[in-house]
């Protein structure tokens, strides 16, 4: 059966309709990440659809989802929880990103083309602006998103940038609680450019270094936030 479709809903990028089920995956899994729902919060099916203005079965199902990728907890009897901000969760996800991305750098810097450098100095360029003004922490979250996805592709791996996009959406609401210390804003801004220096001057060896001096960074931060 083809998916309910909200009368005048929503349109992705692509100018398709989204339907009800990636509404409210959508809708509460931002909400998760920017710690609107903290970790730790009861969910409610009733009060999240009456929320989104979204049927029960949608939000239902967008729970389950997001309860595969370890954002909330369905607990028998008890109902839904925000996952609560775990250091051993934190430990881990820094670990696999320390054995991971340093490499998928270090690919980039041996592969990368000079048009494929175009993207990434868009990217850093948005975030200087942001910086400039009244920084939006959402915004940055989502450019920070945007570069480390360039990073994980631009080498070539789709299998591990795949991988890496789980990463990046288990660590999102991490890096939201480390983009909210204001020092550290401006440093990830200044690791970026590092990592893109690295690699657009084709030297696998600095790319690993920045890239690995950047997630250890953010695990010096996130210990501090949490």
């Amino acid at each position: 059966m083809a998916p309910v479709i909200r009368r005048g809903a929503d349109a992705g990028k692509d100018g398709k309709r989204i339907s009800l089920v990636d509404q409210a995956y959508e809708s509460i899994k931002h909400r998760i990440v920017t710690t609107a729902y903290p970790p730790g919060a009861s969910l409610n099916e009733a009060q999240l659809s009456e929320e989104l203005e979204i049927g029960r079965t949608p939000v239902h199902h967008a729970l389950h989802r997001l309860a595969q990728e370890e954002l909330v907890d369905i607990l028998p009897r008890k109902g839904v929880r925000v996952r609560p901000v775990l250091q051993d969760e934190i430990a881990e996800l820094i670990e696999a990103r320390l054995v991971t991305e340093p490499y998928c750098a270090a690919r980039a810097a041996e592969r990368v083309t000079q048009d494929q450098l175009e993207h990434p100095r868009r990217i850093l360029t948005e975030a200087e602006a942001e910086l400039g003004g009244e920084a939006r922490i959402e915004a940055l979250m989502k450019l920070d998103g945007a570069f480390h996805s360039w990073a994980n592709r631009v080498g070539g791996n789709r299998v591990l940038a795949d991988v890496l996009d789980q990463f990046q959406d288990r660590s999102a609401r991490f890096w939201f609680l480390s983009l909210s210390d204001a020092p550290h804003v401006e440093q990830v801004h200044e690791e970026h450019k590092a990592i893109l220096r690295a690699i657009g001057a084709r030297d696998p060896d600095g790319a690993r270094q920045a890239a690995e001096a950047h997630i250890k960074s953010f695990r010096s931060t996130i210990l501090k936030v949490i």
